[in-house]
């Protein structure tokens, strides 16, 4: 664990971490959220934006390992290594989890697994109406993007082009957002919340394009001064704020045309001012064992809530039980990054041995 940590960037960790830890407080049991204190309500209603948050990571460290990739290398073996890396990394607990709820749900919550099954397989659940699994929305975009993008970088010479061509994904977001506007309820029922969202690909590309737009950049700004890296922090709080101070805390964004840019921009700004950043041994192991099972935990945390709530679990103090939930899900997350994550990245590592010397590894708990 240790080794593996070192190898890791704090800064990077440190946001990962942040960014599940709103996902889980925004989702967090009814024996938590219904007794929350009001000064806490905004905090844990803004809690979706960990999601855009990881947007932002996964566009930058993905694009990170796209630039990196040697250019006269063969296309197909560039393909091959990049969608290697990308699915021995996602696809073995994604499919432990999807089989884990087809199982469960019949079996412990005496309702079936809804929406058949063919479109979870194919990563397209995201343009249909949610009602298991919801969580695995933003899991379809992040496939499509690792599909899409080194076919950009390699097969169109991507990996030249200027670096503000990177940002024009988001205008298609802002477009396809602007397009429904006044088509999708801006407050429906709480009932039709999941039906209702946008939750295609096309229009959640804001934090993806920002975030290989860094990864382009990142030669300039990671030569920055300490002082510029700090003001660019601040300057990302400060959009940050703005940004909910003009939108409000919703998660039907897709109303406010400024929204996902706003909290893109401003993660972006964090990501420039965070990414070098150093911890104490101490704090550096609780962030790095958050961050290294965020991604399990993202996954797991949907059936954990169920869990929750149907055995109506409570301790009698909201933050215990938040406490709880937190340990539980990263525990089970633990778990399976250990028994399924790991192994998955040493088939990668046998399978990239295999192709042809001189492809550019990723750095652990990255690539």
């Amino acid at each position: 664990m240790r080794a593996a940590a070192e190898a890791r960037q704090d800064g990077l960790d440190v946001l990962r971490a942040v960014a599940i830890l709103l996902v889980l407080c925004f989702h967090s049991p009814e024996a938590v959220r219904n007794v929350l204190p009001p000064v806490l309500v905004p905090a844990f209603t803004l809690g979706w934006m960990g999601v855009d948050l990881f947007f932002v990571l996964s566009g930058y460290l993905i694009g990170r390992q796209v630039f990196a990739t040697r250019e006269d290398l063969p296309l197909g073996a560039r393909l091959r290594t990049f969608w290697v890396k990308r699915w021995t990394r996602t696809l073995p607990l994604y499919l432990v989890v999807l089989g884990t709820y087809a199982v469960l749900k019949p079996l412990v919550f005496k309702a079936p697994f809804l929406g058949g099954g063919w479109h979870f397989a194919l990563f397209l659940q995201n343009y249909s109406a949610l009602r298991d699994f919801v969580q695995s929305w933003s899991l379809c975009v992040e496939e499509h993007f690792y599909l899409v993008l080194p076919l950009l970088a390699f097969g169109l010479r991507g990996q030249r082009w200027p670096a503000w061509v990177w940002l024009m994904p988001m205008a298609v977001s802002v477009l396809g957002r602007a397009l429904l506007v006044g088509v999708i309820p801006s407050s429906p029922p709480v009932r039709e919340w999941l039906a209702a969202y946008p939750w295609g690909t096309h229009l959640h590309l804001d934090g993806l394009s920002v975030g290989v737009f860094l990864a382009r950049t990142a030669p300039r700004w990671r030569t920055w001064p300490a002082r510029w890296k700090a003001a660019s922090t601040v300057l990302g709080l400060g959009v940050l704020a703005v940004t909910l101070g003009l939108y409000g805390a919703t998660v039907l964004g897709h109303t406010y045309l400024g929204l996902y840019p706003g909290l893109s921009a401003g993660f972006g700004l964090l990501l420039v001012g965070m990414e070098s950043w150093r911890l104490p041994t101490g704090p550096r192991r609780a962030v790095y064992a958050v961050a290294v099972t965020s991604y399990g935990a993202y996954l797991w945390h949907g059936l954990l809530v169920r869990v929750f709530e149907r055995s109506h679990f409570t301790l009698g103090i909201w933050a215990l039980d938040l406490l709880v939930f937190f340990a539980a899900t990263l525990l089970v997350s633990w778990v399976t990054y250990v028994a399924i994550e790991k192994p998955g990245l040493r088939l990668r590592n046998w399978l990239l041995a295999r192709e042809e010397p001189g492809q550019v590894p990723g750095k652990p708990g990255y690539s």
